[in-house]
């Protein structure tokens, strides 16, 4: 193995080691208390990951056609577009539109797979309309006309699944309708992405391939145009020309 790659697994292994020592810590906190450092742990591991025009937070994401997901444990923000803060709270609303990617995070992920399973049924129907957008596909720039998709979706646990097979067994199983899109596990660092061409890994080398996966989710549209008149169809409207003004006399 190259000694680039024997560094490359060091540190994500010791990021990974790190992650756990912190959910360790946590423990004996009461249950909110400890759910909500989980994810400021996970958001703040992400943030220093990616570069400083991508923003991670939470809240609640709604698409044009009403449907709402509930609170988002982690959401990833297109650098480009808006999102609504609670006045002196960290919550966000986010139009789909703006989102690259959410996260749901669990102490223990089979434990609590059925709230995994709960939050995919809330979000994964929620879609993201695009008039137009740019993006790069086989390593060419490609322009995309009016299209809809909707938002990759990943289950983080701390603990869960030992193994890659146990976990792609446990995702094959679920329902599509409430399966995640792809499933890590920090203390294996088993990962499991079907979402695009199936994706897998062990130890540090799963914590990569999610690293890479969040990468490709929230590159993969480089600049688009919303449909955000949707929204508000009766009361968004392009303005009236002004009239010409009269020559004077």
């Amino acid at each position: 193995m190259p000694e680039s790659s024997n560094e490359l697994k060091q540190r994500l292994e010791g990021i990974r080691q790190i992650l756990m020592a912190h959910h360790a810590a946590g423990q004996r906190l009461p249950n909110a208390a400890k759910g909500s450092e989980r994810e400021t742990l996970l958001r703040e591991f992400l943030a220093r990951v990616f570069p400083s025009p991508f923003r991670f937070g939470t809240g609640a994401i709604i698409d044009s056609d009403g449907r709402t997901s509930g609170q988002i444990d982690v959401v990833a923000e297109f650098p480009f577009f808006p999102s609504f803060p609670t006045p002196g709270a960290h919550e966000r609303l986010y139009l789909a539109e703006s989102v690259s990617f959410a996260l749901e995070v669990k102490s223990d992920l089979t434990a609590q797979w059925a709230q995994v399973e709960k939050t995919a049924e809330a979000i994964l129907p929620l879609r993201r309309k695009w008039s137009g957008h740019m993006h790069f596909e086989r390593g060419r720039l490609q322009l995309a006309d009016a299209s809809t998709s909707r938002i990759p979706f990943v289950a983080i646990g701390f603990t869960g699944s030992k193994d890659v097979e146990a976990l792609e067994k446990r995702l094959r199983d679920t329902p599509e309708c409430q399966r995640p899109d792809g499933v890590l596990v920090l203390e294996s660092g088993a990962y499991v992405c079907f979402l695009q061409g199936s994706r897998r890994g062990i130890d540090a080398a799963g914590l990569f391939a999610f690293c890479v996966d969040a990468a490709r989710f929230a590159t993969n549209v480089l600049t688009a145009h919303p449909n955000f008149d949707d929204y508000f169809p009766a009361y968004v409207a392009p303005a009236a020309e002004p009239a010409a003004e009269r020559s004077g006399g």
